[in-house]
């Protein structure tokens, strides 16, 4: 989307991840129990390793790493 959104003649795009694979059955989903505890993407990291050990070796570290960047905010105030 990053790459291609510029060129769409559209206001906004939104990424579905693999939510029509599961819907269509071409990718199973985790055990409920994996999907409450948080665990999914090791789940699918286990399922389908080549293709995402560098997404999430790369993507999620930076993530967490913008999320504890942000000031913590008080409950109630502005931004």
């Amino acid at each position: 989307m990053a790459e291609v959104g510029t060129r769409l003649a559209v206001p906004v795009t939104l990424g579905v991840g693999a939510a029509f694979d599961f819907h269509a059955g071409l990718v199973p989903q985790a055990p409920p129990w994996v999907q409450r505890s948080g665990l999914e993407w090791l789940y699918r990291l286990g399922r389908e390793p080549r293709r995402l050990w560098r997404r999430y070796l790369t993507n999620n570290p930076a993530f967490v790493a913008a999320i504890l960047r942000q000031r913590p905010r008080r409950a109630g105030s502005e931004r």
